[in-house]
Formats: C-alpha cells, structure tokens, sequence
C-alpha cells in the first residue's frame, strides 16, 4: 500500500470514532472502567503522567520541531517546507477544527479523577495528534535511514502520551486512540513529502 493510501486508511478509523462520540458524547462501552482502572496504578505512575502530560502539548510538539524542520527544509527545500506545512496545519488548524466540529465533552469529576487542567473540547486529544504528528514523523524517516532502534525509541512518546491522558482523567481512551491515528496519518504524510527531494538537492 502506497504512503497516501495508507494515511488515508488510518482515517477511516479516526472517522468512524468520531461519528460514534457525536451519536453518544459520553464513554464508549468499557471506557469508564478503562480509565478508572488506569487511575488505579500507584505512584510513581500518576506523577510520570502528570509530567509527559506538560512535556507532550501541542505547544512542547512545536517547540520540539522547530530545529528538525529547519534541518528538514535546509536539506529538502521546497519538499521540506510542504512537511512542515502539513504538520502546523495538522496541529494547529485541523486539530482545533476537529474538537469544534465532534464537540464531544471532558470527562467529569463525577465520572472519573480529573487531574489536570484542559480548556478544549475533548475528541480528538490534541495531546496525541501533536504528539503523533511530530514523533511518528520523524520515526518514519528514520526508518527510511535504516535506523530501526531509533524508530522504536522515537515511539515512546506516543505510547506515554496515550496512557497518561487516561491516568489523568482528561481524555477518554478513543480520543487518544482518535488523536493518534489522524497524528499518524499526518506522519505519513509529512514523512511521504519530505523524502521527495527537490532536484536543488
């Protein structure tokens, strides 16, 4: 399957969850019981999430690629510059637009332990997408440079990310699930743009 058809999939999914949550805005079968029982894990779990849930915002995910994308547009030129584009417009156009759009509500202090503060709507976790967006981006490229073990390592915050928004009682597990799977479409994107290099190269 060819990079677009692949990212195009994976918003079959992302699609499909959103259409779920407009139809029922409140947890999706099992997922009270998921988060309350992730909120179950002792210390040092709660602290950890509390700490990827400040290192991995939409803000940290910018912040964290602004020297790679200069590094991205000094080596592919234009092709570089439409990657970084895809990836800003992903965080900060269609994710706002998304949450507006499905307008699914946080979960409650009555439902689950709501340990941190949010001031967006809940579906997609914009914590996952920009996440995503960033890490599996760059992932993908290093797997293009045959560097497996660094793939899997830049993973990590996104597997992080996922988890501690339910340790946290700010997102339901399908907006992290939601929040990934457009953040990895945008990935593939974003990596399927980049290794297009111009001839200026």
């Amino acid at each position: 399957m060819r990079p677009q058809q692949t990212s195009l999939a994976l918003l079959v999914p992302a699609g499909a969850l959103a259409v779920a949550v407009i139809v029922e805005p409140g947890p999706l079968p099992g997922e009270l019981a998921a988060v309350h029982r992730a909120q179950s894990w002792p210390e040092p779990f709660p602290t950890a999430a509390d700490w990827v849930w400040t290192v991995t915002s939409t803000e940290a995910a910018l912040l964290v690629m602004i020297a790679p994308a200069a590094w991205l547009i000094h080596r592919c030129r234009w092709h570089g510059a439409a990657a970084v584009a895809v990836a800003v417009l992903t965080m900060l156009v269609v994710q706002p637009v998304s949450k507006e759009l499905v307008d699914r509500p946080r979960p409650t202090a009555d439902q689950v332990d709501v340990r941190a503060e949010h001031s967006s709507m809940s579906f997609p976790s914009g914590h996952s997408m920009s996440t995503t967006t960033v890490w599996a981006a760059a992932a993908l490229l290093a797997l293009g440079l045959q560097k497996r073990w660094l793939a899997g390592l830049l993973c990590v915050p996104i597997v992080l990310t996922a988890a501690a928004s339910s340790v946290l009682g700010v997102h339901w597990p399908s907006d992290a699930v939601a929040g990934t799977l457009l953040g990895a479409s945008a990935a593939i994107a974003i990596a399927a743009i980049a290794r297009r290099r111009s001839p200026a190269t």
